[in-house]
């Protein structure tokens, strides 16, 4: 077998990136998975693990991650407020049916974010809290998902008809 010999500098950058400012960024749902709560009151409960990139501005492209409760617990407002900001309207004492992953891809969310020391006594990002886009907001984050430019002039519709 053959042998590797990686460099000091390998080290040093080796991907990790420094959390993103406290703030709100507008966001898109990148992935949803489906997977358990490993311990603790909730073991063996659905939650989604969802990742979230920015949209715009100088942390473009960058991630987010957050788990969403799929279970009535101490975090259930974390659980309504995803919806809600994704356009879906539960009601307090009804049924309500959990869109699967795929229905989440691609939609626009404004993303509160916290920094917070990791486990290790670093700084981390924490998912704190969700918002709606505004119309525009979201046209604007599904054009520079598509890559779209901004419409000028006095034709909204450009060189679509």
């Amino acid at each position: 077998m053959s042998s590797l010999n990686f460099s000091a500098d390998a080290f040093e950058s080796s991907g990790s990136y420094s959390p993103v400012p406290a703030g709100t960024y507008n966001t898109t749902i990148y992935e949803v998975k489906i997977v358990q709560v490993k311990s603790g009151e909730n073991a063996g409960k659905d939650q989604f693990n969802v990742q979230f990139r920015i949209a715009d501005g100088q942390y473009e492209n960058r991630r987010l991650f957050t788990y969403i409760p799929l279970y009535a617990g101490k975090a259930q407002w974390k659980t309504l407020a995803f919806f809600k900001a994704l356009g879906f309207e539960p009601k307090p004492n009804e049924p309500f049916q959990i869109p699967t992953p795929a229905d989440l891809g691609g939609k626009p969310i404004g993303v509160k974010v916290t920094v917070v020391q990791d486990q290790n006594g670093g700084d981390d990002n924490n998912v704190a809290g969700f918002s709606s886009l505004k119309v525009s907001d979201a046209v604007a984050n599904l054009a520079s998902v598509l890559g779209a430019k901004p419409v000028t002039g006095s034709d909204p519709f450009g060189d679509i008809f």
